[in-house]
């Protein structure tokens, strides 16, 4: 229980290069709750935005490469709500931009209560669906 809090107050310790520091200052003005993890070719921070989750992946030399949003299906655009409210109940959704390429990831619950994650691109165009 202590090493749960202390990681609770003090963060998990991982500290991105001062290019990506500064990457992220650039792109997220008004981050609050940041932190950061480190992987062998990235840095990924997760913070809140506006009271939403935020992903966002930089290259090791500082370069955003993808960002992830986790939003409440009424922020949807209305032609992939359409879409995926066709298909079940909606549990969740992720936008990802990748390169300025939007795609949105949702995951729906259809009448037999089985689930689908369901990736659209930002025109609405099936790119995947899969159960899971």
């Amino acid at each position: 229980m202590n090493d749960f809090l202390k990681k609770v107050f003090e963060g998990n310790g991982v500290s991105p290069s001062g290019i990506c520091l500064q990457s992220f200052n650039q792109n997220f003005e008004d981050a609050k709750n940041v932190e950061w993890f480190k992987n062998e070719n990235h840095f990924e921070a997760i913070f809140y935005k506006n009271n939403l989750e935020h992903i966002a992946i930089f290259s090791l030399t500082g370069v955003l490469t993808e960002y992830r949003l986790n939003m409440p299906a009424d922020y949807l655009p209305e032609p992939i709500k359409n879409i995926v409210s066709s298909k079940g109940e909606i549990m969740n959704s992720v936008m990802r931009n990748k390169g300025n390429m939007l795609e949105y990831e949702v995951i729906v619950r259809d009448q037999e209560l089985n689930r689908h994650l369901i990736t659209l691109s930002d025109i609405g165009r099936l790119i995947e669906e899969k159960k899971l």
